[in-house]
């Protein structure tokens, strides 16, 4: 059937070293020019009247990072929802997140409820945040859950209202920048009929124009989830 905007758009914003490195600035500039295109492509979402955008941030794997880098990530991310608290409540935005956030630090966590207590009752974007995520880690979540003597009959809607997206939609457009054509353990279960775009950019160099771009050519697809 033809198409006219996702509901659901999924990013895996990827590159930022490597346009750091490529331009020769410290790693840092590569993750703290990310959170510019970030807050880009939150308005342009909301521009074109897109209810749903989930965004990869911080990976189960990327705690093999070095140590001063996860740091300052973690730090990054908590001084960002400082600096876009007005922003996000101006624009009526509902922030969610998704992951295992026990690990993270306990700063950290004091902002992330209080972010979510603050915009909760937002509707114009669901803008979900995945941070310690990684897919196969939320299955086996969502499975214990489960209590046991339900699980030999358990069902994937019993297994999907379990997810960390429980209440978000499927998605239906998955855009990675960089160039890799990888999932990398992102929304695996949520995107199984969701449209694949890999842009060869990288993520700080990603624009508005790159975003509305891909929203064009994804209004040619037809998308016939599997029949």
């Amino acid at each position: 059937m033809s198409i006219t905007n996702p509901v659901h758009i999924a990013i895996v914003m990827d590159g930022n070293r490597r346009w750091a490195k490529g331009n020769n600035f410290p790693i840092f500039w590569g993750h703290r020019r990310g959170i510019h295109t970030v807050s880009e492509i939150i308005r342009a979402t909301i521009e074109k009247k897109i209810p749903y955008l989930t965004l990869f941030a911080f990976s189960t794997e990327n705690w093999q990072r070095s140590t001063n880098e996860v740091g300052y990530l973690m730090g990054l991310f908590a001084r960002s929802m400082v600096r876009y608290a007005v922003f996000l409540q101006k624009n009526e935005i509902c922030v969610r997140f998704i992951g295992d956030l026990v690990p993270l630090r306990e700063d950290l966590r004091a902002k992330i409820a209080l972010i979510r207590e603050k915009t909760d009752r937002n509707t114009k974007l669901f803008l979900t945040i995945a941070i310690n995520y990684g897919s196969r880690d939320e299955l086996v979540r969502a499975i214990k859950k489960i209590p046991i003597d339900e699980r030999q009959n358990c069902s994937w809607e019993s297994i999907r209202g379990r997810l960390d997206t429980g209440d978000t939609p499927d998605v239906d457009l998955f855009i990675r920048t960089s160039g890799e054509q990888r999932l990398s353990n992102f929304l695996l279960l949520q995107s199984a009929y969701a449209e694949l775009f890999f842009i060869e950019k990288y993520w700080p160099e990603f624009t508005r124009q790159d975003f509305e771009a891909v929203l064009d050519t994804y209004r040619l697809r037809k998308r016939n989830f599997g029949k």
